[in-house]
C-alpha cells in the first residue's frame, strides 16, 4: 500500500476498458475501511456506470468534465442519520474518499476526486441528478476508470513544511 499512497496522483483520461465487478467490489470495502468519529462510518455509496448519468455528472462542477469519459463514478456520501458529533462527517468522508483514491492505484486504475460538499449549488445538482434521498448529503465524486497515463512517483516531499514543537 505504501507504492499506492507514493503513486496516487489524479488522473483525468480514460480508455475504453471496463472495470472489473472485483476491482470495484475492493474499492468499497477499501472505503469502508476509513476512520469515522465514535466509528459511526456514516458513509454511503452509489456506483455510475451508466453513460447517460455520467455524462450529467460531467456537468454538475467546472472541474467534473472528464466524468463522461470515465468507465465509472463513485458518489460518496453521507448519512445524516449517522452523523454522530456535528461537522465530523466531514473529516470521515475526506478519509473514505482518499481511501478510495489509494484503492484505485493499487488497483491499477485511474482516478480524480471532484469535489462536491459544500458547494451547495454542486450539491444540488448531484442530488438531483443521483436522486438522493435526503438523509443522503453529496460529499465528492471519484471518477475511476483505465488510463494510458501511468501512477508514477512524483517527489512532493518539503522539509519547508515541517516545524518542531513552535514557530519560530
Amino acid at each position: 500500500m505504501l507504492e499506492a499512497i507514493k503513486n496516487r496522483r489524479s488522473i483525468r483520461t480514460y480508455i475504453d476498458e471496463e472495470v472489473e465487478e472485483e476491482k470495484i467490489f475492493e474499492i468499497l470495502k477499501s472505503a469502508m475501511q476509513a476512520p469515522s468519529s465514535k466509528n459511526s462510518s456514516p458513509w454511503e455509496f452509489v456506483v455510475i456506470d451508466d453513460k447517460e448519468i455520467l455524462s450529467n455528472l460531467s456537468k454538475t462542477h467546472h472541474k467534473s468534465k472528464h466524468i463522461k469519459d470515465a468507465k465509472l463514478c463513485i458518489a460518496i456520501t453521507g448519512n445524516k442519520e449517522r452523523f454522530l458529533k456535528p461537522g465530523k462527517w466531514i473529516h470521515d468522508l475526506g478519509a473514505c474518499t482518499q481511501n478510495i483514491l489509494l484503492e484505485c492505484t493499487n488497483q491499477g486504475l485511474a482516478s480524480c476526486w471532484v469535489g462536491v460538499h459544500p458547494k451547495r449549488k454542486v450539491m444540488d445538482k448531484v442530488r438531483e441528478t443521483l436522486n438522493l434521498p435526503k438523509n443522503l448529503i453529496p460529499y465528492s465524486l471519484v471518477a475511476i476508470g483505465y488510463s494510458d497515463e501511468e501512477n508514477k512517483f512524483i517527489d512532493k516531499f518539503d522539509e519547508n513544511k515541517i516545524h518542531k514543537n513552535r514557530f519560530e
